[in-house]
């Protein structure tokens, strides 16, 4: 069922609602029982332009469900994607005052150097227009009261995006695929590669250029995508640390505390 405008305005306002105060809303696939891709993508481009009216700027997107494995294990058709907002830059610290079930994942992130539009863009494309590659940390912070929801729900929640941090944009030499992601919340240490991102961080951003083209948008240039978490996520502690480091690309850290 792809839900009409006024349904998708509605609960869009309800999740935004839920942001702003650290609520939970109720899962949109228990309002919406028959919700499919369209009606969650409906709500999510709602949302975006409540942010928009809010005075919010979009700087980027970052997907979701890019490791194979897990869609598999989950019984997933495909990966998502979420938009990203200045507002979500973590510049200090990270403040968990509207944040209740908090995560980290480590990632790689791209940085446009131009435009990446149209429906035939491929990660040879992507890397040609790259400006560079980072490590990132993103926080997801669904705004359900569990995580006990479908994908579907996961899309119209802007794929749970809460806030990201991201290190200085570099050039590779060597394909994002064999970049090296170490992890640490100070006790244990987790490590993947950008090749659990959907094969290549760089075909990851293609397929979101070719979905985006699907919908009228583009990246465009210095706009950044988180490419998919490379790891299992951290639970977000009260004065956590959470560190990721590669021998590629610049580390960066989440500290959280008031």
């Amino acid at each position: 069922m792809s839900l009409d405008r006024h349904a998708a305005d509605a609960f869009a306002e309800r999740l935004r609602n839920a942001e702003r105060d650290g609520s939970a809303a109720p899962l949109a696939s228990e309002i919406f029982t028959e919700i499919d891709w369209e009606g969650a993508r409906r709500i999510a481009l709602a949302r975006d332009e409540l942010r928009r009216a809010d005075g919010d700027e979009c700087i980027g997107y970052k997907l979701g469900w890019t490791s194979a494995a897990m869609r598999d294990a989950l019984g997933i058709d495909r990966p998502n994607w979420g938009t990203l907002w200045r507002s979500q830059l973590i510049v200090d610290r990270l403040a968990l005052d509207r944040l209740h079930h908090a995560k980290v994942e480590p990632e790689i992130v791209y940085t446009a150097g131009a435009r990446l539009d149209g429906t035939n863009v491929t990660a040879e494309d992507a890397i040609d227009r790259a400006h560079g590659w980072a490590v990132g940390i993103e926080v997801v912070n669904p705004r359900w009261a569990s995580y006990d929801f479908t994908w579907l729900d996961n899309t119209a929640d802007n794929s749970s995006a809460a806030a990201v941090i991201y290190g200085p944009a570099i050039r590779l030499d060597i394909d994002p695929c064999d970049v090296e992601v170490s992890f640490s919340d100070g006790v244990e240490s987790r490590s993947g590669s950008g090749a659990q991102a959907m094969g290549s961080p760089a075909e990851a951003v293609a397929w979101l250029a070719r979905q985006l083209a699907s919908e009228g948008q583009s990246i465009e240039p210095g706009q950044i995508v988180f490419t998919g978490g490379l790891t299992s996520p951290f639970d977000v502690e009260a004065a956590g640390r959470y560190v990721a480091r590669s021998a590629q690309l610049d580390g960066v850290a989440v500290v959280v505390g008031a």
